[in-house]
């Protein structure tokens, strides 16, 4: 509960930042198009070690390096961080080299705080409608934080702690010392068979096979540490309190909060022999972030006027500083507390919704 809490007021505190005077320059971080990647099937094992050695892995390919989450070049993340994703009938398989010359960690039991410590967070949203999806979070120590959410803590969306990964398998292999100040690291890998069984939760009961596709985002939370006494302690900001962390991820969401699932990365399933590895469609994905865009505006429309816009007409007045050149792709119906954001491609036979919880639908048309 206190993490929900949190979690709550940051949302609220950055969504007011986010929706303060909406233009064109402010909104363009948030719509760009999120990452890919090709999930490829193995047939051959693999061993849980944390290591990069086993032969399947040689197959995958690495992901993009991280940036930071805001994608602002001039913060660009000062270590390098990349991943590597497989699976098979039963798993999905997770590598993530973090290269760091200190490696420490504090925390050692289950469902903790984690990202309190240098962590990897993972998230996934296997039907990919924003809701009912899984966060984990792993430190150096291999301790997990596993959590499910069934809606995006911006729309009340609860984080429910006493829900597990059934059957994970992981570790971490550290090229270095844990703990230790007195010398220089390499880095550490992290190594996950996660139950594919794992994702049957709300509504979603099926297997994914070859062509299917989930959303999904691993980021890295990264603090600054100083060396006090032989030992590492994190540094305290002018407040005297520890500074934020630094954060950096695959598809970055443009907004310094993960829980935007719309802007986590998409993965595809494909068979051990596929050789395209490129699969979104250009057309289908700026249809999508035309919606996202309608939808924060009228997220930002309620916190001003108290309810939602029943047209876009009136969000085009409240807005000048948006162009509103997309919006005759887009159908809005609406009341003062409801809404719904619709758009379709006869091109691609393919209709895609959003309402006023976040929750996205794609219907393929006939």
């Amino acid at each position: 509960m206190k993490r929900s809490f949190i979690i709550l007021i940051a949302v609220m505190a950055i969504s007011a930042k986010l929706f303060a005077q909406q233009t064109d320059e402010k909104l363009a971080p948030i719509l760009t198009v999120p990452r890919s990647y090709t999930v490829l099937k193995t047939s051959q094992p693999l061993t849980i070690d944390g290591k990069n050695d086993d032969a399947a892995w040689a197959k995958a390919a690495w992901s993009e390096p991280f940036e930071d989450i805001e994608g602002k070049p001039e913060k660009k993340p000062a270590t390098s961080t990349r991943f590597k994703l497989l699976w098979d009938n039963e798993n999905l398989y997770v590598y993530c080299r973090f290269d760091e010359e200190h490696i420490w960690a504090t925390l050692k039991e289950h469902d903790q705080s984690i990202f309190q410590d240098n962590a990897l967070e993972m998230f996934i949203d296997p039907d990919g409608d924003t809701h009912n999806y899984m966060e984990f979070q792993i430190n150096a120590f291999s301790a997990v934080w596993d959590l499910l959410l069934n809606k995006p803590p911006r729309n009340g969306g609860p984080s429910i702690t006493d829900w597990d990964i059934k059957g994970l398998k992981k570790a971490v292999y550290i090229d270095g010392t844990l703990n230790n100040p007195s010398d220089k690291d390499k880095f550490w890998g992290i190594e996950l068979a996660v139950p594919l069984r794992t994702f049957r939760f709300g509504g979603n009961s099926t297997m994914p096979k070859v062509g299917s596709t989930w959303k999904m985002n691993i980021t890295r939370v990264q603090r600054e540490v100083d060396i006090k006494e032989g030992a590492y302690v994190k540094r305290l900001g002018t407040n005297g309190r520890p500074m934020q962390p630094g954060y950096s991820c695959w598809s970055v969401p443009g907004i310094i909060n993960f829980h935007y699932p719309e802007r986590w990365g998409v993965v595809r399933f494909a068979d051990e022999n596929e050789t395209n590895l490129q699969f979104l469609n250009e057309e289908g994905e700026k249809l999508k972030l035309s919606l996202w865009k309608y939808y924060y505006l009228q997220q930002d429309y309620k916190a001003k006027n108290g309810k939602y816009a029943p047209t876009l007409e009136m969000l085009k007045k409240d807005f000048p500083g948006v162009s509103f050149a997309d919006s005759q792709l887009i159908k809005l119906v609406a009341t003062d507390l409801q809404f719904v954001l619709q758009a379709e491609s006869a091109k691609l036979k393919i209709a895609y919704s959003v309402d006023h919880e976040s929750k996205f639908v794609s219907k393929m048309l006939p």
